[in-house]
């Protein structure tokens, strides 16, 4: 069996799900996984993390940033800071707050932690954008 674990610190938005397919949005890229994948360690990146049931073969989306995902053969855990499902994404929100960060970091002086979390923002949105669509 190949099951996910979704989790954040505030909640367990998915526990043991049995999927066939998941696509990751790591910091180096995405990644594709299936049963009996080799184990791997990888840096969360923001993005849209895709996953498809085995018994249904519903495919699920939703957004996340910042974390980790831990891969064996028998499954998939991913500990992210941030989760939104597509039924939580408004799309006026998201476009609103796309452009108010890409307008920041286009006009604004930031420090280097500002310019990242500012950057987040604006991919989290685009992400939602995305999810929409």
């Amino acid at each position: 069996m190949f099951k996910l674990n979704l989790l954040t610190p505030e909640k367990k938005v998915v526990v043991d799900l049995e999927i066939s397919e998941i696509v990751i949005p790591t910091h180096s890229g995405e990644i594709n996984v299936y049963a009996g994948h080799v184990p791997l360690i990888a840096n969360l990146g923001t993005g849209v993390l895709k996953y498809k049931t085995k018994e249904s073969g519903s495919v699920f989306k939703s957004v996340i940033s910042s974390g980790y995902c831990e891969i064996s053969p028998e499954g998939v855990n991913v500990l992210t800071e941030f989760v939104q499902l597509k039924e939580e994404v408004s799309e006026a929100k998201a476009a609103a707050a796309k452009s108010a960060a890409e307008e920041k970091l286009a006009k604004v002086s930031l420090s280097d932690e500002e310019f990242e979390a500012t950057l987040t923002e604006a991919q989290k949105a685009r992400a939602g954008l995305q999810l929409l669509n």
